[in-house]
């Protein structure tokens, strides 16, 4: 019986400290990408969950005079026309065919990194005042945790 319960308990602290370095590896991955986030200045650089939530942004950063009073989903902190003026993006009614928004579904559903995505937005700028505007988007895809996310770039076309 004492060797039964010796042998309960190694396995026990095995699964435990199992379970312990898979949490740091999350946690160490998680950092590498919030420090990937931060580090790209020449593009504005998103972490955003399968809902399109941005968890992490340099948005604001970038762009000290644009408000951060918008919901934190990805339409909306870019100032996207659309989706401010319906009040979340993926709500308004140009939303279904925002090739951003499909090319992000389609990476989630299919797990797959996007590279070289051109699209035409309307943008509200610091004054509120809409902008035309033609960007690239690139994603990659990863997990944090058990979770998808993508970590997305979009810079303004030259």
């Amino acid at each position: 019986m004492a060797l039964f319960i010796i042998v309960l308990i190694a396995i026990l602290i095995v699964i435990v400290v199992s379970v312990i370095k898979n949490r740091l590896k999350q946690n160490r991955d998680y950092k590498a990408l919030r420090i990937e986030v931060h580090k790209t200045f020449d593009k504005y650089s998103f972490l955003v969950d399968k809902d399109l939530n941005v968890k992490e942004t340099n948005f604001y950063e970038l762009n000290e005079n644009i408000k951060d009073d918008q919901p934190y989903v990805l339409g909306n902190v870019l100032h996207c026309q659309t989706g401010c003026d319906s009040g979340l993006c993926g709500t308004g009614i140009a939303c279904s065919t925002c090739p951003v928004r499909m090319v992000l579904r389609n990476g989630f559903r299919d797990h797959r990194d996007f590279s070289d995505i051109h699209a035409t937005m309307h943008l509200y700028d610091a004054n509120h005042q809409p902008k035309t505007v033609d960007v690239k988007v690139d994603g990659r895809f990863t997990y944090i945790g058990h979770h998808p996310h993508f970590l997305v770039k979009v810079s303004k076309q030259r």
